[in-house]
C-alpha cells in the first residue's frame, strides 16, 4: 500500500536556517549590487542630459545670433533693391533727356520737313 503523505515538519533545522540566512545575504548583495549599477548609469544618464542641456543653450545663443544676422541682411537686401529701382528710374529717366535733347538737336540742325512740326 501506499505510504501517508509526509507533513511539513513545523519546526525548521537549524542548518536550514543558517541555509536561508545564506541565501538572503546572497540575494541582498545582488540587489545591492543591481542598485549601484543603476545608480552609476543613472549619473551617467543624468551627465549625458546636463551635457545635452548646455549644447542646446549654445545652440539656441547660436541661432539668436544667427537670426540678427539675416534680419541685418534682409534689411541690407531691402535697401539695395530700393537703391537699385532708383537707379533704373535715374537710368530711364537719363536715356529719355539724351533721346530727347538728340532729337532736338537734329531738328534744329537738319531741318527735316514734316518732322516734329
Amino acid at each position: 500500500m501506499t505510504s501517508p503523505p509526509k507533513t511539513p515538519n513545523r519546526r525548521k533545522q537549524p542548518t536550514s536556517t543558517v541555509d536561508d540566512a545564506r541565501s538572503i545575504a546572497k540575494s541582498l548583495l545582488r540587489t545591492r549590487a543591481l542598485i549601484s549599477q543603476e545608480l552609476e548609469r543613472t549619473s551617467h544618464v543624468s551627465e549625458a542630459i546636463e551635457a545635452d542641456g548646455k549644447l542646446l543653450d549654445k545652440t539656441k545663443i547660436h541661432q539668436h545670433t544667427m537670426n540678427d544676422t539675416v534680419k541685418d541682411a534682409n534689411a541690407a537686401l531691402s535697401n539695395l533693391q530700393l537703391q537699385q529701382r532708383k537707379e533704373r528710374y535715374v537710368f530711364i529717366g537719363s536715356v529719355s533727356l539724351f533721346f530727347a535733347v538728340a532729337l532736338y538737336v537734329l531738328w534744329t540742325r537738319i531741318r527735316i520737313p514734316y518732322f516734329l512740326w
